[in-house]
């Protein structure tokens, strides 16, 4: 009888601490990929299927987002998945390192953030990547200094793509 009382405070713990202790030292915050998914700095088609189509699994984080090494112009960028967002946000710096300054009059566009009513300026990316799915002409809003932390690729990109699907912590993106 013992030994039934000890199995089972055994799995009590395990259960109760368990997940806590794999999030804190196997995600660490960071973003969990499929194996077979590229971080997009190769040209590899490792996450090709045998159809041709182009798909990037990504596992939510701790914090229940989905994160992704995007590349906006060739430029590699930390980015959140939003699919709340209208279109492709990004901060001011990660516009300018991909090539993109626009001026203070080309800030015409109102749109409503989680930090109230804010100007954007309206751009197109030449080119966008997430993993191997690859994107030309994206419409994106550069948001003006200090009023966006991370990329967000919003609807603008996502609705381009075949298939994005969300279930049980996973996202999946097919192109």
């Amino acid at each position: 009888m013992g030994r039934y009382l000890i199995i089972a405070i055994a799995v009590a713990v395990a259960a109760a601490f368990g997940p806590d202790i794999a999030r804190t030292y196997l995600d660490d915050g960071r973003l969990l990929a499929a194996a077979r998914v590229d971080d997009g700095d190769s040209d590899s088609d490792a996450s090709r299927t045998s159809s041709g189509l182009r798909t990037l699994v990504l596992k939510a984080g701790y914090n229940g987002h989905f994160q992704v090494n995007a590349h906006f112009n060739g430029r590699p960028v930390r980015s959140l998945i939003d699919t709340g967002a209208s279109a492709v946000a990004l901060p001011l710096d990660v516009a300018r390192a991909a090539g993109i300054a626009p001026s203070a009059s080309d800030y015409t566009v109102r749109v409503k953030t989680a930090n109230g009513m804010a100007l954007a300026a309206p751009v197109r990316l030449r080119e966008m990547r997430l993993g191997s799915i690859r994107m030309r002409n994206v419409e994106a809003l550069v948001m003006p200094a200090g009023a966006l932390e991370i990329p967000l690729i919003g609807m603008s990109a996502l609705n381009r793509l075949r298939t994005v699907d969300i279930r049980s912590g996973t996202m999946r993106l097919i192109q």
